[in-house]
């Protein structure tokens, strides 16, 4: 009897802390539009990094952050807050702006095709994705065994159930490969991860490359086709 009560004591305490740390994120997300709407710009970006910093970050949300560092001339972050909009919505319709930026900034990385498009729709539907075919292999599975049971082969329906596994497989294994925008101004590129490597180039914030590994110092990116190395305080990884 007393671990019953105990155990509702818990749960309750349980559900009224997390009713009210959504309350309060609801209260600042909601603080931070009424300042957007009345043009406070800097007083609403305050509250939506806060919120970005606790990855509460919405659809929204993002493209009012790009809209007010754009606002600010700081392209690099509002490109940044963009193609992350991007990334987690599949919208081209901002392709468009992003673009725009680029080219007037005469930045590179920022084209996009249609395989952009679909790992951007992978990461999107990917619980949809797994959970269709999930119940599609399971039905496959029924009718087979029950086409076993009655002494019939299921030829099609073994190759479709073995092509549903693989896309399944696929899904579940899908990661894009990471990016990141270079944040700062004389950015140097070196052969190698040292201080003492050999420089390649030296680059002006806003670019987009491909993140191709990382660790605690350095991270190496692809650059205009050659693998370089570059400090990890110089970007943002998208």
């Amino acid at each position: 009897m007393i671990m019953r009560i105990k155990v509702r004591i818990f749960f309750g305490f349980f559900f009224c802390s997390v009713f009210t740390a959504l309350t309060a994120q609801n209260a600042d997300l909601n603080s931070a539009d009424s300042l957007f709407n009345n043009q406070k710009y800097t007083e609403a970006y305050e509250l939506y990094e806060e919120l970005y910093q606790n990855n509460l970050a919405s659809a929204s949300m993002l493209l009012k952050m790009a809209f007010i560092q754009d606002g600010l001339g700081n392209y690099t972050d509002a490109l940044f807050f963009l193609d992350q909009y991007y990334q987690s919505t599949a919208d081209r319709s901002v392709i468009g702006k992003i673009e725009e930026i680029a080219e007037e900034n005469g930045l590179a990385g920022y084209s996009y095709d249609d395989t952009d498009y679909f790992q951007a729709l992978i990461n999107l539907y990917k619980v949809h994705f797994t959970l269709l075919l999930s119940a599609i292999l399971i039905m496959l599975l029924a009718y087979v065994y029950r086409k076993h049971r009655q002494d019939e082969q299921a030829v099609a329906a073994g190759i479709i159930q073995l092509f549903t596994a693989f896309c399944l497989l696929m899904i579940l294994n899908f990661k894009a490969s990471p990016e990141a925008i270079l944040n700062s101004n004389g950015t140097l590129l070196r052969s190698g991860p040292s201080a003492g490597a050999e420089p390649i180039e030296i680059l002006s914030k806003g670019h987009k490359v491909k993140v191709l590994d990382q660790d605690d110092v350095w991270t190496q990116i692809l650059w205009d086709g050659q693998e370089v190395f570059v400090r990890n305080g110089k970007l943002k990884v998208i």
